[in-house]
């Protein structure tokens, strides 16, 4: 069961590096995927991609981390950004009006169980 979450958390460590480095790649492509249909100008576009990519690329590579390591912290750091990221989903749909991203949410809150389950089995070895 543990080699088995452990894969499981570096191809999803893979997924977000991916993921990180389209927003470098192709923005326009990497923000349809997220319902990003324009990309601002200026400032803001260099912002958008700075942060987006290199939060995805981030906890891409603290996954890798945490599965090459097994050390607890670096199960935590994604598992706590994917969770605030879920809360701010949540937040800007009802403070916002943002439409509720009810798959991403979803998405989060299974990876960061992953996350957890994963920083538990490998701490009790």
């Amino acid at each position: 069961m543990n080699k088995f979450l452990i894969i499981l958390n570096t191809i999803n460590g893979f997924i977000f590096i991916v993921l990180g480095l389209v927003w470098i790649i192709s923005p326009y492509d990497a923000g349809a995927n997220f319902g990003i249909l324009v990309i601002p100008e200026g400032l803001g576009r260099s912002s958008l991609i700075g942060d987006v990519g290199s939060y995805f690329f981030c906890i891409g590579l603290m996954m890798i981390l945490a599965a090459y390591t097994l050390k607890n912290i670096w199960f935590y750091a994604p598992a706590m950004l994917l969770s605030v990221t879920a809360i701010f989903r949540i937040i800007s749909w009802a403070a916002h009006d943002a439409t509720f991203a009810t798959q991403f949410i979803i998405i989060e809150i299974v990876l960061v169980a992953i996350l957890l389950i994963t920083s538990r089995k490998v701490s009790g070895n």
